[in-house]
């Protein structure tokens, strides 16, 4: 879809990459290893100016076909010079690359360091799905700007309180949220340790298209001890925050409408969807003739003191483990199957905080449907975090009057362990047979079976290391 004049890659790339692309590989003794031929600044097409692309970060897509976000270097720039103000970042400040340079949190991880002079940490994928060993990283380090979704943040609390002795070494000036919306009331332990002597937590709500951050809000104990609702405060200098019905009226204070925003840090738009640009980032009636602004989709209210506050959504995009979703994408997926005569894809909270994906598949006529087969059919084309922990087969799916999918009377997931499985032959194995029912959720579970097809992910796989520890095993994520 972006047509990359050449890929920096590593060995091994061939096979999945196309024969004609140039390649840069970085893992070779030398990095000017490549195919095709040098080139050389004056054989530019274009003057490379600040309005030019520095990148193109992929969204979900709603028809099945993921969008990519079109953003130009000075937006970048920008975005650090408009917060300078509030964060004061310097050449003393360390940072961590915590997050896939394909989220658009890693522009921020990656170019504020960069921009101010500081170091940046790499964080190892395998320590980042470790809440310990990157609390034992941040502190070893002496990380001063950690950048966090909320739910690996509750992780590292959960870390920090268990390991007290390193979370006290922690160098902390500024630990700052995004990626989907907090929930002010669970960091209250947090401060319990702390007080609001330690880093000031900021929570910056933010969307691809509008270059990571929008809004800024720090918060001191008082404020999460109270808890309530997802605060994300006030906007970004040279932004401009509107709160509008359907109709393109603001909304008066305490009534929730929808999010748009103006201003310097708009994307260019999708690249090579002109209508799908045309849709989202629509001309703007409060700004100078020709200015535009980007529809969220987001619902949110103003408060009295000025700030906003985030309700949800208004489509089927939803926000799992940090990643943002457009659930049709999914659902594109699956029905593309050759035996699937429907399909659809929901987000359920069964249990509190814990988010999965489940699919729902009609079979074609006199076919039957193997759940674990459709589960591979769409991991086959999808990331990880987009494939559903549970494909269910139903006869049809269930309607509302109106003939619209009732998603409300779509079936709970049922995980079924093996009942063939072989069962613990050590204490070891009952302990670790327990614990994995304990966070799956499952009455039984066998030495045989799969965490992933019972339903597991990564952010629970966290959640069953340290129940493990709690009993006496010590396992890293990785194992």
């Amino acid at each position: 879809d972006a047509h990359p004049m050449c890929v920096i890659t590593g060995l091994g790339a061939d096979g999945v990459l196309p024969k004609d692309t140039p390649q840069i590989l970085v893992n070779t003794p030398t990095l000017t290893e490549h195919s095709g031929a040098d080139l050389c600044d004056i054989e530019r097409s274009a003057p490379l100016t600040p309005d030019a692309p520095a990148y193109v970060i992929y969204t979900s897509g709603s028809t099945g076909r993921p969008k990519g976000v079109v953003v130009p270097h000075a937006n970048v720039v920008r975005l650090l010079s408009a917060t300078d103000e509030w964060f004061a970042f310097g050449s003393d400040d360390v940072w961590t690359l915590f997050h896939s340079y394909a989220f658009d949190f890693s522009v921020w991880e990656l170019w504020g360091p960069l921009l101010y002079g500081g170091r940046l940490v790499v964080v190892p994928f395998e320590v980042s799905r470790s809440a310990g060993e990157f609390l034992a990283l941040l502190a070893r380090e002496g990380v001063t700007v950690l950048n966090q979704t909320p739910s690996a943040f509750y992780q590292l609390m959960q870390a920090d309180r268990d390991d007290p002795a390193t979370g006290d070494r922690l160098a902390l000036r500024y630990v700052v949220f995004g990626g989907e919306a907090l929930d002010l009331g669970r960091l209250a332990s947090w401060y319990e340790r702390r007080g609001d002597g330690g880093p000031t937590l900021v929570n910056m709500y933010g969307i691809t298209e509008t270059t990571v951050h929008v809004t800024y809000l720090p918060l001191d104990e008082s404020m999460c001890v109270a808890g309530g609702g997802s605060r994300i405060g006030e906007g970004i200098p040279d932004l401009r925050l509107y709160v509008l019905d359907a109709g393109l009226c603001p909304v008066p204070l305490g009534v929730a409408g929808e999010l748009y925003v103006a201003g310097a840090g708009l994307a260019r738009g999708y690249l090579n969807r002109p209508g799908l640009t045309a849709e989202r980032f629509v001309a703007d009636p409060f700004g100078a003739p020709g200015s535009r602004m980007y529809r969220t989709g987001d619902l949110v209210r103003w408060s009295a003191a000025g700030e906003l506050e985030y309700l949800g959504r208004i489509d089927d995009q939803v926000k799992v483990r940090g990643f943002r979703i457009e659930l049709g994408e999914i659902e594109s997926v699956l029905a593309s199957h050759p035996e699937v005569a429907q399909a659809a894809v929901i987000v359920r909270e069964d249990r509190p905080g814990d988010k999965r994906l489940v699919g729902y598949a009609v079979p074609a006529a006199e076919v039957v449907l193997d759940p674990h087969a459709l589960r591979a059919h769409v991991s086959g084309t999808v990331p990880e975090y987009m494939v559903p922990s549970a494909v269910m087969i139903l006869d049809a799916l269930p309607l509302t009057p109106n003939g619209k999918l009732d998603r409300r009377a779509l079936p709970a997931p049922e995980f079924t362990a093996n009942t063939e499985g072989r069962a613990p032959r050590t204490s070891q194995e009952e302990v670790l047979s327990e614990v994995f029912a304990e966070v799956l959720g499952a009455e039984r579970v066998s030495i045989d079976d799969n965490f992933f097809e019972l339903g597991g992910h990564s952010l629970l796989a966290v959640s069953l290391v340290e129940r493990l520890r709690e009993r006496g095993l010590a396992v890293p994520v990785r194992s």
